[in-house]
C-alpha cells in the first residue's frame, strides 16, 4: 500500500469515512497531512493512507472528543437520517396497507359477531 495514494478530497474523505468537507476541515483545523503536488494552497490534494492512518492514531482521542461534543460530520449524519426516514416511510406505507386489509376483513364479519367481539373487548377483566 506504500505506493497507493488518494486523489482529491472525496477519496480522502471516503477513506476516513467522512465527507470531503470534513477532510478539508481536519486539514485546516487539526493539521491532517495531505500533499499538494503543485505546492499551491488551492490545488488538487493527494493523501497517503499510511500518513492518514498514523495521523488518525495520534489524534483519535481528539477526534472522538470532537464528535461527542456535537461537532460531527453533518453531511454524513443527514445522509443517515435520510436513509432512516426512507425506511420509516416504507414501513408506514406497509402498515397502512395492512390496516386497510384488516378493515376490509372486519367489514366482512357478520354484525352479530362484531357486536359480540366489541362486547368482549369492552368487558373489564
Amino acid at each position: 500500500m506504500s505506493n497507493q495514494h488518494l486523489n482529491g478530497w472525496k477519496e480522502i474523505g471516503a477513506y476516513l469515512g467522512r465527507t470531503a468537507r470534513t477532510a478539508q476541515r481536519w486539514e485546516t483545523q487539526l493539521g491532517m497531512p495531505v500533499h499538494r503536488p503543485a505546492k499551491k494552497k488551492r490545488t488538487v490534494v493527494v493523501g497517503f493512507p499510511r500518513d492518514l492512518d498514523a495521523w488518525l492514531a495520534r489524534n483519535r482521542s481528539r477526534l472522538e472528543s470532537e464528535e461527542s461534543h456535537g461537532q460531527f460530520d453533518s453531511a454524513t449524519d443527514l445522509a443517515a437520517l435520510d436513509e432512516k426516514l426512507s425506511r420509516l416511510q416504507t414501513e408506514a406505507a406497509r402498515l397502512a396497507l395492512a390496516l386497510e386489509r384488516a378493515r376490509g376483513e372486519l367489514a366482512e364479519v357478520p354484525p352479530t359477531s362484531a357486536q359480540e367481539l366489541a362486547a368482549l373487548l369492552d368487558r373489564p377483566d
